[in-house]
């Protein structure tokens, strides 16, 4: 099941972007839930008696329904593709199309977990303990199988892996027919991909979702290659200019690998006038380029005459493809091998790359990279973002040398503003001086910015010398230091802002109508200058209803834009602010709302319809809801933040997401098999839930110190081993909750207990999505502290209810 949900995460994101990724799983994984509500609706049809026959068929049931429900989805996207219709609406209902061709499937599932629950209730620990440790399995399985088999077949593998779960339960039932079709379901998903391989029933391609224009230049009808890794899928076209191999990473990123041709290498420097910008500076004898693709920086670099040029790129299959000669002609292979050990291509993270090197640089950047890669069950833990936070830029400038140079290409508006947000703080931290007389931001006719920023002053000779270029490349200058040098008036949005405010007439609509009026009209100072000038940049960010705030390691989510108060907090529910706010953030918060609204009916509305036989009642059922529900949030919130914080000290996505949710699951899963022991020695409900949250509250405040110490510079391995030691302290009293509740239902009322793990699978979806709102408002820090208090709110009080309905 876990091994399902990080494989559909994953072909999601390439499908769709990763905010509709996310909502694909979200609805996909309720029907989870939905299970073990209508197991106590429906007792007859569930009888005790009934089970041992019924759970192996129904889990042959889930196997079968699993691979024909995924085949079915990839040729309903086959067809949207055909139709061409990529707006937002049409991806959204191809979302609710994907999520319901593979909800009979999670629905089966749930079934399964719920009446094995129900029938081996007196051995929950174990149960759930096993469970656990194969969600664990799941996590590491999902890396060879990207790897190995890829998404096109990974399915099969799957679905083999059910079977074979089938089976085993036919075996421990005595079901021998049950036994035999499961074994030989098992066998043929096991040979699905060598069919596949030659009939391609199952051929997954990604959507141009978000990149404009590239048709234009770009052969897309034909896809020459595909790779696919554990960060994405890639597809490689060919381009109409021959200039350069087109790669595009999922559905919404893309690179390319440069000709080696010295006429099409010449075309390629000539026509880059908006990235050669820095270049004249002449502080680029050294250069790290973060997040290098395909090598198209490097051979900019090298052609303006960068002597020592490094590339970083976290993508092993984009190295791959233009370091070993996968296409002939194209690629950077023979530049490192002419001037090899001065230019290279690593694999890696950049910013644990930056954080582990003693090298200091002329010049650092970050290109246009925004990876929105879903790469596990917190589809919105990425990579990329901790890229862009006070203390990755602080990293990056504290690389370079005195009169070194930092620069980065992003959008105009409101990424900007949070980029000079990020500077501000960072200057500031280091001592660096005055950021305004060390700022340069230009801007094309396309909204791309270049944003320079120095560790030394700009001199007037430099400045004068960037003007130039601007002036030769048709570029739009937003800031440049000076005293004088802006003669136009203040942009007036905010003036604009505070007048909507204080008449009441605050809509977003109009809010994103005058930024798109005012931001950067030609009367008026750019709004970027504007917030580089002021003398009271708080009170600026405060009334830009855009948080425009500095992002942080704790609070990484740069391109997740939402709003700056709490008190604004019904602006996200009006669709006109897309253009402005950050559309995954608002889909978030329509999704928080949505579902809140549907998982409250799925976990009441079974206790409305049936009248409970047991001695308890409905008080017992109001105790259930309150403690699966609660546990079930508790322990996606504390997961999701887990796994961005471990982003950063282990410095890859694919490590973080696989050993924290295996040392989470793992863990958890020790803490269940050992609950009812622990229980009957000096363990209580109340030391329980009281050693969890001084466990969270503590890492609070000791991760931040561990990931900005040398630890973050040790052998991976050694990172893996500190990251597995810590997450078990925190993991283990998680996982007595559950065995320890469901002995309580099961004194205080048998019926409930399919429901309760159905309570608690439809909170945890609830729950991934108020802790992503969360985050993004307030930090981890904010979520491990509601998370201590939803376990003490919930757990206690719930548990006090199950025991006054199981008689004492």
């Amino acid at each position: 099941m876990l091994l399902v949900q990080q494989f559909l995460t994953r072909v999601f994101s390439i499908q769709f972007n990763s905010g509709l990724a996310f909502l694909a799983i979200s609805i996909t994984f309720l029907g989870l839930g939905s299970a073990g509500g209508v197991v106590y609706v429906l007792p007859r049809l569930f009888a005790l008696e009934r089970l041992p026959r019924q759970i192996p068929w129904l889990a042959i049931g889930y196997s079968l329904l699993l691979v024909l429900g995924f085949v079915a989805e990839v040729h309903l996207d086959h067809a949207a593709q055909a139709a061409g219709e990529e707006s937002l609406k049409a991806q959204v209902v191809r979302v609710l199309a994907a999520s319901l061709c593979l909800l009979p499937a999670m629905f089966q599932v749930g079934l399964v977990i719920s009446l094995v629950l129900r029938a081996n209730s007196q051995h929950v620990g174990r149960l759930y303990g096993a469970d656990l440790l194969g969600g664990g399995i799941g996590c590491l399985l999902v890396l060879p199988l990207m790897e190995g088999i890829g998404g096109d077949h990974g399915i099969f593998a799957i679905g083999a892996i059910a079977a074979l779960g089938a089976a085993l339960l036919a075996h421990a039932h005595g079901e021998r027919r049950a036994l035999l079709v499961g074994g030989a379901l098992a066998v043929l998903c096991a040979a699905g991909p060598v069919l596949n391989q030659s009939r391609a029933v199952i051929d997954i391609t990604s959507h141009r979702t978000v990149m404009g224009g590239v048709k234009d230049w770009v052969r897309e009808d034909r896809e020459v290659a595909r790779d696919w890794n554990a960060l994405s899928r890639l597809g490689f076209f060919e381009t109409k200019d021959e200039g350069s191999i087109y790669v595009r990473i999922d559905s919404s990123c893309q690179t390319t690998v440069p000709s080696k041709d010295p006429a099409k290498i010449a075309k390629y420097v000539a026509e880059t006038g908006f990235e050669r910008m820095p270049f004249v500076l002449d502080r680029h004898r050294k250069c790290l380029e973060i997040g290098a693709g395909g090598g198209r920086g490097i051979v900019l670099a090298k052609a303006m005459g960068a002597e020592d040029i490094t590339g970083v790129e976290i993508n092993p299959g984009i190295v791959g493809a233009t370091l070993t000669g996968k296409f002939p002609g194209f690629g950077i292979d023979d530049l490192i091998r002419a001037d090899k050990p001065k230019v290279r291509l690593v694999t890696g993270e950049g910013r644990s790359f930056a954080e582990g090197t003693a090298e200091r640089f002329d010049s650092v950047t970050i290109t246009f990279i925004q990876t929105n890669v879903a790469n596990g069950s917190a589809a919105c833990a990425l990579s990329e973002a901790n890229l862009f936070t006070v203390e990755a830029f602080a990293s990056f400038l504290g690389k370079l040398t005195d009169d070194g140079l930092f620069y980065v290409y992003r959008h105009g508006g409101v990424e900007c503003l949070r980029m000079i947000s990020i500077l501000r703080e960072v200057y500031a931290r280091l001592g660096l001086g005055d950021m305004r007389e060390r700022l340069y931001l230009v801007r094309d006719q396309l909204n791309n910015v270049l944003v320079l920023a120095a560790r030394s002053p700009l001199t007037p000779a430099e400045i004068a010398r960037l003007d130039a270029a601007v002036q030769e490349n048709k570029l739009e200058v937003l800031f440049a230091p000076g005293a004088g040098r802006e003669t136009r008036p203040p942009n007036p949005f905010l003036e604009k802002v505070r007048e909507l405010r204080q008449r009441g007439e605050l809509r977003i609509g109009e809010v994103a109508k005058l930024f798109k009026e005012l931001a950067h009209d030609p009367k008026f100072e750019p709004i970027e200058g504007s917030y580089v000038r002021t003398a009271d940049p708080a009170a600026f960010a405060a009334d830009c209803v855009v948080d425009i705030r500095a992002s942080d390691d704790d609070r990484p989510y740069f391109f997740f834009t939402g709003l700056s108060r709490w008190s604004d907090f019904g602006l996200y529910f009006d669709g006109a602010g897309t253009s402005i706010l950050g559309g995954i953030v608002m889909m978030l918060s329509w999704m928080s709302v949505a579902f809140a609204v549907l998982v409250g009916l799925m976990i009441v509305l079974p206790l409305l319809l049936r009248r409970p036989t047991g001695q308890g009642g409905r008080g017992a059922g109001l105790g259930v809801i309150l403690y699966f529900a609660g546990i079930g949030m508790g322990y996606i919130a504390v997961q999701i933040s887990f796994i961005q914080r471990f982003v950063l000290f282990l410095g890859h996505p694919v490590h973080a997401i696989s050993v924290v949710l295996l040392a989470f699951l793992l863990s958890s899963g020790l803490g269940s098999a050992c609950s009812e022991r622990l229980f009957r020695g000096k363990l209580t409900l109340g030391r329980a839930v009281a050693l969890l949250a001084l466990v969270l509250v503590l890492y609070d405040f000791l991760l931040p110190w561990l990931f900005h110490s040398p630890a973050i510079a040790w052998p991976v391995p050694a990172k893996i081993a500190l990251s597995v030691f810590l997450i078990f302290f925190l993991a283990f009293p998680m996982g007595v909750f559950f065995p320890y509740g469901i002995r309580l239902c099961e004194r205080a009322a048998p019926e409930f207990v399919p429901w309760a793990w159905g309570a608690n699978s439809a909170a945890s979806v609830i729950g991934s999505i108020l802790a992503l709102v969360l985050a993004i408002h307030c930090g981890f820090m904010v979520v491990a502290v509601v998370a201590a208090a939803i376990y003490a709110l919930t757990v206690l009080p719930a548990a006090a209810i199950l025991r006054r309905a199981a008689g004492g």
